[in-house]
């Protein structure tokens, strides 16, 4: 895993980028803004699926390693509100994002603000190396995921 782009050296080039391009993407044009979109939410569900795999047994636990994964969902849930601008909906190209994102921006973003509390408790749980509040946390980081996609995302066919 040292050598993948997600899981290794590369992580620190890959998080760069997408601190950088969240605003950036304020420039771009609305396709290069949705694939930015997909692509960080891509890289959220890697390190957060890594975190519940490890927690499940399918891949070894590493604990150093359940840090660096907490700290990148922390981070990632910390750009979702800058990944929606007005423009980016369906009408602007191929997403799965519901136009109730843009029709409803206080609901929205209160889902994204209830991703980014539970992202900080993940990171805080994953620091405690408490196995437990690990696993409480990674069930309520599933489950604001959940929310806001059963809320404002089109199930996928």
């Amino acid at each position: 895993m040292k050598n993948s782009i997600l899981g290794g050296r590369f992580l620190p080039v890959v998080i760069a980028c997408a601190i950088g391009a969240s605003g950036a993407a304020l420039a771009a044009d609305p396709d290069e803004i949705i694939d930015y979109r997909q692509g960080a939410m891509q890289v959220t569900k890697y390190h957060f699926s890594t975190i519940a795999d490890m927690l499940k047994g399918k891949i070894e636990y590493d604990e150093a390693a359940v840090k660096k994964h907490a700290d990148v969902v922390q981070l990632m849930s910390t750009l979702v509100k800058d990944e929606f601008p007005e423009g980016t909906d369906a009408l602007a190209g191929e997403t799965n994002a519901l136009i109730d994102v843009w029709d409803k921006p206080d609901e929205f973003a209160d889902k994204v603000a209830e991703f980014e509390e539970t992202a900080i408790e993940l990171e805080k749980a994953a620091e405690s190396g408490d196995k437990a509040r690990l696993a409480a946390a990674v069930k309520d980081v599933g489950s604001s995921c959940k929310a806001c996609h059963d809320d404002f995302r089109q199930d996928d066919e």
